[in-house]
């Protein structure tokens, strides 16, 4: 039996990470769950979670081999006595508070080889480190024939909790330099966090838009599994993300066959080339500086500057070749469904365990 030690209850990416991960590796080894976030009503929670918590009461735990899957601040706090932090960061560097909960378990997995060459970098021990891919269900995301709706428009999403770190100013600023007021074209931002619900978000988007603007619609919280339709409904995924551990919506994106246009960089370059996405150039390094999400007191090193004047030729280009969109989608799809579900992370972990 391997206990889970993490955040399941939910739709942010560490949540979807958590039971993602839990239910695909079940179909392989007993799972003994020890959530980090509270746990719903009984009548609402899925069968198999049930299952989960009641392996958790009257054995020895203890003596299982833990996973604590999450922010790294949780880690000392897995259960078992092999410990294992199946964590994941963005930045180049970790600072040294976070380092020392990694001292407090025996391996560490990162879903990305990004991820482990950063936390190489940071002074690591190589061989405490493995690489265990995050995933994405393919039957639930998938594409939806009839989603589309028929606006007329040629309809971009982006989704990411909104900080500075998704790249929003840059995203809106590059939409209103490629398209004119008169192009069919509109711009969808799933975009609230959860974690600063009091923001005003079309304010703060209004802010970074001249005064004449291409649409842009808002979309509110949506359960996870009304996420299919909400790709399905547009025609392309943009992300002009600064850093990414994995990026969660990148693959949700690739597996309902959307073209996607993302930062070439980050931890979604395992699963991202430029053969199934477009991949935005990355003008410089710069350091991290964002004090509403980032302690100012700390040094989290540097992240991407995407490029913006190349961000608006993507946009322009994706929307005069639609053909050619659709069908680096379909390779998108293809490549998500033969490699990166949660059944092959789950495998990998079996392998290491």
């Amino acid at each position: 039996m391997v206990n889970i030690n993490a955040f399941c209850f939910g739709y942010m990416g560490v949540q979807k990470h958590g039971f993602g991960f839990m239910r695909a590796l079940s179909r392989y080894l007993d799972i003994a769950l020890f959530p980090w976030d509270p746990v719903p009503a009984h009548d609402v929670l899925p069968r198999e979670l049930r299952g989960f918590l009641a392996n958790a009461r009257g054995q020895d735990v203890e003596s299982n081999t833990g996973i604590g899957i999450g922010v790294m601040n949780r880690m000392p706090h897995v259960v078992g006595n092999r410990k294992i932090a199946y964590t994941v960061w963005e930045t180049s560097k970790v600072p040294e508070p976070e380092l020392a909960y990694l001292d407090r378990v025996d391996e560490i997995w990162m879903p990305s080889s990004w991820g482990k060459s950063m936390l190489e970098a940071n002074g690591i021990d190589p061989g405490r480190i493995a690489v265990v891919p995050e995933g994405v269900d393919v039957n639930l995301y998938r594409p939806l024939e009839g989603e589309r709706g028929s606006t007329g428009r040629f309809r971009l999403l982006c989704v990411g909790k909104w900080e500075k770190r998704k790249g929003f100013d840059i995203l809106l600023r590059a939409y209103a330099r490629a398209f004119d007021l008169d192009d069919p074209v509109e711009l969808v931002l799933h975009c609230h966090n959860a974690n600063r619900a009091a923001l005003d978000i079309k304010a703060l988007a209004g802010a970074l838009l001249p005064g004449r603007h291409p649409a842009v619609l808002f979309s509110g919280p949506i359960p996870e599994a009304g996420m299919p339709a909400l790709y399905n409904h547009c025609d392309a995924f943009v992300l002009a993300t600064r850093a990414e551990g994995w990026g969660l919506p990148v693959i949700e994106a690739m597996a309902c066959a959307k073209p996607v246009i993302v930062t070439d960089y980050g931890g979604h370059r395992d699963f991202v080339n430029e053969g199934n996405a477009y991949l935005i150039d990355v003008r410089r390094m710069v350091e991290v500086d964002d004090e509403d999400n980032f302690d100012a007191s700390l040094d989290f090193g540097q992240w991407a500057e995407p490029d913006e004047d190349h961000l608006a030729y993507l946009l322009r280009h994706v929307f005069e070749n639609r053909a050619e969109a659709r069908g680096i989608g379909q390779v998108a799809r293809e490549d998500i469904a033969g490699a990166w579900t949660w059944a092959h992370a789950a495998q990998k972990a079996r392998e290491l365990l």
